[in-house]
């Protein structure tokens, strides 16, 4: 097996449901409310797109509004990365984050690498009823459970 450093599955934000949303910090760089959009999200943190650079350590803190589930987060920018002019990547993780929402991200996770997978082999029910990223999904696949089959 591989020795993958990541603890948590991430949830990837597809351009249909990728979220714009604020972040607080103070750095010696910047202070105040930065935007930016969220790329993806994990039991352990979340990746933005940011338009200022920022230094790696800095400590963040914003409101996420995921699923019905409102928190403010608090973490430290781990991971930064120039993808052009004045457009960076940066990798957050969370100091902590509520079990709830942690336990929410991990299975939509699960079932979007599950569905990606049955999709990708072509299994002929790749959409399946109980899949919890559901609400989130924008595959032209995505079936309707609403009617008994």
């Amino acid at each position: 097996m591989g020795n993958d450093r990541r603890k948590h599955k991430r949830l990837p934000m597809t351009l249909s449901i990728a979220k714009p949303m604020e972040i607080e910090m103070s750095t010696d760089l910047y202070e105040g409310d930065i935007p930016g959009i969220l790329v993806n999200l994990s039991g352990g943190g979340l990746a933005l797109i940011v338009f200022h650079e920022l230094p790696l350590k800095s400590r963040v803190n914003f409101d996420l509004d995921f699923m019905g589930i409102k928190k403010t987060v608090n973490g430290t920018i781990v991971r930064e990365e120039s993808k052009f002019k004045d457009t960076y990547m940066v990798g957050v993780e969370f100091d902590e984050i509520s079990d709830k929402l942690g336990e929410l991200v991990e299975k939509m996770a699960e079932d979007h690498d599950i569905c990606d997978v049955r999709f990708l082999v072509m299994k002929e029910k790749a959409c399946f009823p109980k899949c919890s990223f559901r609400p989130l999904c924008g595959k032209r696949i995505k079936k309707d459970f609403s009617d008994k089959e």
